[in-house]
């Protein structure tokens, strides 16, 4: 199964698409509460597509370890995101959530922030890290895409 989490309008054929808001969605659900409504280990690929950022900094971590539990080993994760500081990060007022291309360092454990996401408790939430980039998305960009890889 796949999910498209915070789908809004952008409704896809093959996942499951969820939402809170007024929108087509097959699950309506807030994904900053949790449980979600999906079984451990059954989901082995989720989209957060222009949606983290729209996230209360707060539950970022309680959501990673939602979609952590539904998730399959190596069940992958792809995400873009404007990037924090950007025209188009600041632009909408309902932008919360700061992302960088190093946001999901502190999941991985090659890399140098992972010390820190042990000392915040996050340990218990293991990614790889495959890809962590600055795109460019004029005229507003840059935004940051992000594919992960769930390790169990």
């Amino acid at each position: 199964m796949k999910l498209n989490l915070g789908c809004g309008t952008d409704y896809r054929q093959g996942y499951i698409n969820v939402d809170k808001g007024i929108c087509k969605s097959d699950a309506k659900h807030d994904i900053e509460i949790s449980p979600y409504p999906f079984e451990d280990n059954s989901i082995n690929e989720v989209l957060l597509q222009h949606v983290l950022e729209h996230i209360d900094p707060n539950n970022f971590y309680t959501m990673m370890k939602e979609i952590y539990r539904v998730c399959i080993n190596g069940a992958k994760i792809h995400i873009e995101s404007p990037m924090a500081g950007s025209n188009n990060y600041y632009t909408d007022p309902t932008h919360k959530m700061p992302v960088t291309d190093r946001t999901f360092d502190y999941f991985d454990e090659t890399r140098a922030l992972y010390e820190n996401g042990k000392i915040y408790g996050w340990n218990d939430v293991k990614l790889k890290v495959i890809l962590g980039k600055i795109v460019p998305n004029p005229p507003n960009g840059p935004d940051v895409v992000h594919d992960l890889v769930v390790i169990k």
